[in-house]
């Protein structure tokens, strides 16, 4: 290994006002190292809001301490690609995380990670590893392959207590799935570089904006779709389930989310971080968009007939649309009424609900007296004015034709 075993991190009980006993990952800085400010970008882009930067013989990132405890991501150098990329980083990361931590042990099966337009498929392996201290860690080790028989790992550390929904630790997912779908890869000055499929090698760019947030959240989205997917069964291929009919909302930064019901105005990635069901990554495949999700499962749906367009502001409808895919969900019934007054009745096992809706962009919002309002990802297909599909929520509808 080209890292010195330096033992850079020590972990720290705290009693909180609870009078829990808590973890806190602390970085006591060697020689020159530096720390970044909270507002300060670093070599990796800009920071979350009070994350810190430290620069040794790697990058190393680390959220504040809360409650839970405190994560740390560690960006260190390639390394030379032994074999396949499974065996790669099943061999590297232990031997890693053994040089910084201590030693490691399985803490779960591999998981497949797609590969996005700059970067092949990669492995995240789950693993804990008891400090010196004697608190325990999770560690989630991110691998991928890179131009030049090159091998980058990217290691997210974290109290093993830690909630699987702790802000911090999707936070950190968040920004290592970024960097991931980039191709980073941090060469030995501890540049980070995109990298490039194929022959082209690797373009350094300096630092790399992974964390900006458009101002209008419709920039961030590459398209909504509806699509069939064939259930499959690993323990029994030769039986074909019957297809279903899903939705997914596909980010323009390769990441796909099946079933997302949420408007991107309030529709938060971290909350769905990599490796969760129904992630996963898209890529062009000519006109059709390909998708690999982690569980595995791969498929490829035609962009001409899957793809969704905007609404213009301020939309109005006129016509009765009925569910043919998708989960039930609050104010998303079996069939829908929209009126050009911006009225709408939902109906559903012969109850009905009066209600208003407002669709702009990707947002749909729906209005029922008594209700909380929901306010749902939308996309639609054929004329603005008489659209044949429209996406609401998860759920797809279509639109009912006059009887003769």
């Amino acid at each position: 290994m080209a890292w010195k075993k330096a033992k850079w991190f020590s972990w720290r009980g705290i009693c909180a006002a609870a009078a829990l006993s808590l973890i806190v990952l602390l970085i006591a800085l060697q020689g020159s190292a530096t720390q970044a400010g909270p507002s300060a970008s670093s070599p990796l882009g800009p920071l979350p809001p009070d994350w810190s930067l430290s620069i040794t013989d790697v990058l190393a990132i680390y959220s504040p301490a809360t409650a839970t405890g405190s994560v740390t991501v560690v960006a260190p150098p390639v390394v030379t690609a032994k074999g396949d990329i499974r065996s790669a980083v099943i061999e590297e990361a232990p031997a890693l995380i053994e040089d910084l931590f201590g030693e490691p042990r399985p803490a779960g099966n591999p998981v497949p990670l797609p590969a996005s337009d700059a970067a092949a498929p990669g492995l995240l392996v789950p693993l804990t590893v008891e400090l010196e201290d004697g608190f325990q860690a999770r560690i989630e080790a991110t691998g991928y392959p890179v131009p030049g028989g090159k091998l980058q790992l990217f290691l997210l550390a974290a109290p093993s207590s830690m909630p699987d929904d702790d802000t911090a630790l999707q936070t950190a997912r968040t920004l290592v799935d970024h960097w991931r779908a980039a191709g980073l890869a941090i060469n030995e000055r501890l540049t980070p570089e995109l990298t490039r499929r194929g022959p082209t090698q690797t373009e350094d760019v300096g630092p790399a904006s992974v964390s900006g947030d458009p101002s209008n959240p419709d920039d961030k989205i590459e398209n909504v779709i509806q699509y069939l997917r064939f259930p499959f069964d690993g323990s029994n291929p030769a039986s074909a389930g019957e297809p279903v009919t899903v939705t997914a909302l596909l980010l323009r930064d390769g990441r796909v989310f099946e079933s997302e019901a949420r408007a991107p105005t309030v529709f938060d990635p971290s909350s769905r971080p990599p490796g969760s069901a129904g992630t996963g990554r898209w890529r062009r495949d000519g006109e059709a968009y390909a998708l690999a999700f982690t569980d595995g499962t791969q498929g490829t749906a035609v962009s001409a007939a899957a793809k969704t367009l905007p609404a213009p502001a301020s939309l109005l409808l006129s016509g009765t649309f009925t569910a043919t895919g998708g989960e039930p969900a609050e104010l998303l019934p079996a069939t829908i009424e929209f009126y050009p007054d911006g009225s709408l009745l939902l109906k559903d096992r012969g109850a009905a609900l009066s209600g208003a809706y407002e669709i702009t962009g990707r947002t749909a919002r729906v209005t029922v007296p008594g209700r909380e309002p929901g306010t749902f990802l939308f996309g639609l297909r054929g004329e603005l004015a008489t659209p044949v599909l429209i996406v609401l929520g998860n759920r797809i509808y279509e639109r009912q034709t006059a009887s003769p």
